[in-house]
């Protein structure tokens, strides 16, 4: 009797068991899932912040370089135009002080091709050479202006060519030139006398350059007689005035 009481108690007891067992396992498996599923539900949950790292904002490309400047017109170290000078002993380049020297910097020349010789005139063929190519009057030296390539051309002188009427040379020398250099700029100056008088015909040859020169589009300058009595050459004052008057004009 009592060895049956000890079965039945030992299989109720595993009974049991097995029964906790099954019950921990069916717990297991319900919870499972849920855990799973967490992570998920509170990422995708609407309103939820999320964190995000900064990223370093880029500089526009379109934003110029601070250290980068653009040179504009009229600032330092732009190029200026070209200027031929056409004279007589005047406008000599072995003359110091000389009025072109003062003219090119007050008016930002870059470039000055002197092409002045003692006796040269719109008729007159110069005393002395510097080239041979530019041995001859205005006319017969306007393509060796042209070769220059010049923005501006100037012509001073009348003062070789005497008591003549040059109204024909004059005329056919500034005509000629226009065509040769239809964009560049046409400058006369009247003539100039250091003897010691001014002539009457300088008056008239100064009225005959201005009537050539402003026909085809170009500029006349009246400078008036600022070297009389200086004798063979200009002096310093002399040049002085005359540069002033050419800049006053000019500018």
């Amino acid at each position: 009797m009592r060895n049956k009481e000890s079965l039945i108690t030992v299989v109720g007891l595993a009974t049991l068991a097995l029964l906790a067992a099954f019950l921990s396992i069916a717990a297991l498996l319900h919870t499972r899932p849920t855990t799973l599923d967490a992570a998920p539900v509170e990422t995708s949950t609407p309103g939820a912040s999320v964190q995000k790292t900064p990223l370093p904002s880029a500089t526009p490309s379109s934003q110029p370089d601070p250290q980068e400047t653009t040179a504009s017109p009229g600032t330092p170290g732009t190029i200026g135009p070209v200027a031929v000078v056409l004279g007589d002993r005047h406008s000599r380049a072995d003359l110091d002080p000389l009025w072109v020297e003062q003219v090119a910097t007050e008016l930002g020349w870059s470039e000055v091709v002197n092409l002045s010789d003692p006796g040269r005139g719109y008729q007159a063929a110069p005393e002395e050479c510097s080239a041979v190519d530019t041995c001859a009057n205005f006319s017969g030296t306007i393509d060796a202006v042209v070769a220059a390539d010049p923005d501006l051309v100037v012509t001073f002188g009348g003062t070789a060519d005497g008591d003549y009427d040059m109204t024909e040379q004059i005329t056919s020398y500034y005509t000629a030139l226009r065509r040769a250099l239809p964009d560049a700029e046409l400058i006369a100056i009247s003539p100039v006398t250091s003897a010691d008088e001014a002539e009457y015909w300088l008056t008239m040859h100064a009225r005959n350059i201005e009537n050539a020169v402003t026909s085809v589009g170009g500029t006349f300058v009246d400078v008036g007689q600022p070297g009389v009595g200086d004798g063979a050459e200009l002096s310093a004052p002399a040049q002085a005035e005359l540069a002033d008057a050419i800049i006053d004009a000019l500018s």
